[in-house]
């Protein structure tokens, strides 16, 4: 690893000019290459001159000029090297050292991390632990960049490169999955590399399930917590156990045991008994162990994931609270916008994420009402020409109070357009027919809707009868006919949706959101 520290090396205290120099076409296939393969932004550098020669996948900026002058010479370097951007939106640089064209260069891979990854509109490769990361490089410089072996060598052939599974588990890494599924897709993928027996992960948590890649006779979940080694050196990550004794009680030969950092308190992952007879090595210490790592890092992101969605699921469903709280007559309004919304968008043909957005959008459709007056709000008489300002413009004060919650930006051109009419004399931006958003036209149906089915203080509410005949007069004028006519089909539907209550829903479709890129 290397990170930001002391003054700028020799190597380059020049000013590193700008990348103005031509890649040439050798050069931009490999940068495209590894792109490809790492799924991340990557340039090729000059070190002897101080120079990104190419980027790819994200703005020339986002390529730090602080790399070119703190990198050591390259010739240093050896496959697989971790910087660390330290800056406010900064990532782990992957470096590799690239032979000829014609002096030695280096490419430069940046990887997101965990604390700033939210706050970094670059898309940055998936995170991933620095251990992974050096397996991963390290395979992909061995196929790129390795010298190729001498045909009828006396040596004995390698094992098969196992580190190539750390490229494929990394790229599934996905914090909204749950811990077990990456678990199991990980001690799958290394029983599969390595030839083994079986693999387990065991948490330290007794709580947390044990994940298993096939079996050992007569070795359950007790038991393999029992070969939990306790008390063993921090400094070692691993333990590979060549031989055992007959009094161990299962058909265990021989077994790498690695945690996923120095307390163990995650967890051990286990290989046990390779298919072909062989003993286990440091090689496979390292592997079992990065893996390890990678399980750790997925199960701590999951973690932070869901209280991130907890947190989100609180703010919407406080938000939706202090909407009702506003006015006792329009209590559950925003639910029942929401659920009707729903309805229309599945009668529609939408799918289930436009679906998910809608409800989030009509739970919050009204959020801009906190700011409007008590007295305007309740008042049961007609308004008067600034009160009915007033109401108007709680559409952009909900847009106001949304913006800053970065994982709800695509929802507001509901919030903000949903009492715009197709005749232009709606508000606040006089939009005419598919100038309107869809969602906020499906809102305006689903809002009028509920407000005609409910009584408010200045008026009861309308039957049936009423409500059908105003919308119809209110088609290709007010409202989207094609919605209204959706609403007349699934009619005998909408009485048992206007029912108040937070539920699932709620809770799949902050998961949808949460689940953006």
């Amino acid at each position: 690893m290397f990170r930001i520290s002391g003054k700028p090396s020799s190597v380059s205290r020049r000013k590193a000019s700008a990348p103005s120099r031509i890649a040439t076409p050798h050069q931009l296939e490999l940068v495209s290459q590894l792109a490809h393969e790492l799924s991340a932004p990557v340039g090729l550098i000059d070190p002897s001159r101080g120079i990104w020669l190419v980027h790819q996948g994200a703005p020339a900026d986002a390529f730090p000029e602080q790399l070119i002058r703190l990198l050591p010479s390259s010739k240093t370097i050896t496959p697989a090297y971790v910087w660390h951007d330290e800056s406010t939106a900064g990532a782990d640089w992957l470096i590799l050292p690239v032979p000829g064209f014609p002096r030695p260069l280096l490419a430069a891979a940046g990887f997101a991390r965990a604390t700033t990854a939210e706050r970094s509109p670059t898309p940055w490769g998936p995170s991933c632990p620095t251990p992974a990361l050096c397996a991963w490089g390290q395979s992909i410089a061995d196929r790129h960049f390795a010298t190729p072996a001498v045909p009828n060598s006396s040596d004995v052939q390698a094992p098969e490169p196992a580190n190539q599974i750390i490229g494929r588990l990394i790229r599934r890494l996905r914090i909204s999955d749950p811990p077990e599924r990456f678990q199991q897709l990980a001690v799958n993928a290394i029983r599969s590399a390595m030839g083994v027996q079986a693999v387990a992960w065991v948490p330290a948590n007794h709580y947390d399930p044990i994940v298993q890649s096939g079996e050992i006779g007569g070795l359950n979940g007790h038991g393999l917590r029992t070969l939990m080694p306790h008390n063993h050196d921090p400094k070692k990550s691993f333990l590979v156990v060549n031989q055992f004794e007959a009094s161990v009680g299962y058909d265990l030969k021989r077994m790498v045991a690695a945690t996923a950092e120095a307390q163990g308190s995650l967890g051990w992952l286990y290989a046990f008994n390779p298919l072909v007879d062989r003993p286990f090595s440091v090689l496979d210490g390292d592997l079992v162990q990065t893996v390890a790592s990678s399980i750790a890092t997925q199960h701590v992101n999951a973690r932070v994931y869901a209280d991130l969605k907890e947190l989100l699921f609180g703010v919407i469903r406080a938000l939706t609270s202090a909407i009702d709280a506003k006015d006792p007559y329009t209590s559950g309004h925003s639910e029942r916008v929401a659920r009707i919304a729903v309805r229309l968008a599945e009668e529609l043909g939408m799918s289930a994420n436009q679906r998910g957005d809608l409800y989030l959008m009509g739970l919050l459709h009204d959020v801009g009402k906190i700011g409007v007056d008590d007295a305007v709000l309740k008042k049961p008489g007609p308004l008067s020409p600034e009160e009915y300002r007033q109401i108007q413009a709680h559409v952009e004060v909900g847009v106001h109070i949304l913006t800053d919650l970065k994982k709800l930006h695509h929802l507001l051109p509901g919030v903000r357009h949903h009492h715009e009419s197709l005749d232009g004399t709606g508000y606040p931006s006089g939009l005419v027919g598919n100038a309107i958003p869809f969602e906020a036209r499906i809102l305006a149906v689903a809002d009028s809707y509920d407000a005609m089915s409910s009584t408010r203080p200045y008026r009861r509410r309308l039957t049936p009868l009423q409500i059908d005949d105003i919308l119809r007069k209110g088609m290709g004028k007010q409202w989207d006919p094609q919605i209204v006519e959706a609403l007349f089909a699934c009619r005998m539907d909408l009485e048992m949706i206007r029912q108040k209550g937070l539920g699932e829903s709620l809770q799949l479709a902050v998961s949808e959101t949460l689940g953006r890129n």
